[in-house]
């Protein structure tokens, strides 16, 4: 009984707040959790939940996974508002169960905060379990790398069952391959040489230096360890070769599994040929045909706020040096006028914005204007005209609306502040709201 009036108090609190225009993404399942603590095991059960984790990528790697799911026709849901945290997975369970908490769908998508898996992990029993990376982000709220991986590998403990699904470049994410569980991996097998700084540049397992044949960027490559053997294995998903890279798109020749397949990524940049991988490679394993991964790629156009175009204004988040660094390398590349960097230090943000010094920063000369926006635009002014460049701070929303309506914008915002302009964006442009 107390299942039942659990759904129903949470349910209709989110009627009250979707009345209202908003998108309840959290209130519901933290009343949910207040009322019942365990609620997340029955509203899981029976149900395929394919979980993602790590510092980068979660999103656009969900939302790929997603696209695969649409075109085949699976009954499935996901937590579409990126609301990673329990109280939003919950809430997406709450929104997809009938009045008893027996789940309405099939599979599951769920992005997951690493810090939060090793709680949410308790309750939802994944069947497939992705980790696409282990940086440095928030060190104020996520400490250093070796606390990050722990709480991935905590999450990863407590469902034993679960297929993981580890970056084969990435010392650290790669270090649950040792695990008693079932796993297989993606990864580059092209020398990159894409810059960024090393967020672990010593074995996880005995302390050694790393040696590496090639990179691709920050600690991302072909390690290995000459103290314990350590090292990368061929990945079981593969980029074999960057046929065609551009702003836009890369194709690529992958191999997954024993299929070579010819694959389109709608949005530039390397760390999203990963995601990719990492999405193909879930999809493999559920049984997709290679039609149906090819297919789902060709057909996915991004997911909001990352790499997300409105008309010819762009938006890319950046939250850490590494998602930074590429991003610029990806900019460099763009035909833009003008460059807004919003930087903000809510909770949400961080409130330590020194991350900003460590990542690279390189601007195409063709670029007329440099601004920042945001809490914390003097900081980021500063550190911009440390890298050789004269930014102008913003002073005010009119000023900034102004320059968003000009040709070839780009917006380069930190999660909180993608998250406040979006709507107003959303709005203008008429596309659905983040929710939705």
């Amino acid at each position: 009984m107390i299942t039942i009036i659990t759904i129903f108090i949470s349910r209709l609190a989110e009627r009250i707040l979707r009345l209202f225009g908003r998108g309840a993404t959290t209130l519901p399942g933290r009343i949910a959790l207040k009322l019942k603590p365990n609620i997340l095991s029955t509203l899981s059960k029976n149900v395929c939940v394919v979980m993602i984790t790590g510092t980068n990528g979660k999103t656009t790697t969900a939302r790929i996974i997603e696209q695969g799911f649409k075109s085949s026709g699976k009954s499935y849901f996901i937590n579409r508002s990126g609301a990673n945290l329990i109280t939003g997975i919950t809430t997406a369970f709450l929104s997809n169960c009938n009045a008893l908490g027996k789940c309405k769908k099939q599979y599951a998508i769920i992005e997951c905060d690493e810090n939060a898996l090793k709680r949410v992990s308790l309750y939802v029993k994944a069947k497939i379990l992705v980790v696409t990376n282990v940086f440095r982000d928030q060190l104020d709220r996520y400490g250093e790398v070796s606390h990050t991986l722990s709480a991935i590998r905590g999450g990863a403990e407590n469902m034993p069952d679960c297929l993981l699904v580890l970056n084969a470049d990435d010392p650290l994410t790669f270090s649950l391959s040792r695990f008693k569980n079932a796993y297989c991996s993606f990864g580059i097998d092209v020398p990159l040489s894409r810059g960024g700084s090393e967020d672990n540049s010593y074995c996880v397992f005995c302390h050694a230096p790393y040696r590496y044949s090639f990179r691709t960027f920050s600690q991302l490559g072909g390690f290995c360890c000459p103290g314990c053997g350590y090292e990368r294995l061929a990945p079981t998903a593969s980029c074999t070769e960057i046929l065609n890279e551009t702003a836009d798109f890369s194709q690529i020749l992958a191999r997954i599994g024993s299929t070579q397949m010819l694959l389109m990524v709608n949005l530039g940049s390397v760390y999203n040929i990963y995601n990719a991988l990492a999405a193909a490679q879930v999809l493999y394993s559920l049984g997709f045909s290679q039609l149906e991964i090819e297919n789902a790629l060709a057909a996915f156009n991004g997911a909001f706020g990352r790499m997300e175009s409105f008309g010819s204004l762009r938006m890319l988040l950046v939250k850490n040096p590494a998602g930074f660094t590429q991003t610029m390398n990806y900019i460099y590349n763009l035909s833009a006028k003008n460059l807004i960097f919003i930087l903000n230090d809510n909770d949400a943000d961080g409130r330590d914005v020194s991350w900003i010094w460590d990542a690279d920063i390189n601007i195409n000369p063709s670029v007329e204007q440099i601004y920042t926006f945001g809490i914390r635009s003097g900081d980021m002014a500063l550190r911009l005209k440390y890298a050789g460049y004269q930014p102008k701070i913003i002073k005010s929303y009119k000023e900034f609306y102004a320059l968003c309506a000009e040709e070839n914008t780009v917006l380069i915002p930190t999660y909180t502040a993608m998250m406040a302009l979006r709507p107003y964006l959303a709005r203008k442009f008429k596309k659905e709201e983040f929710w939705r």
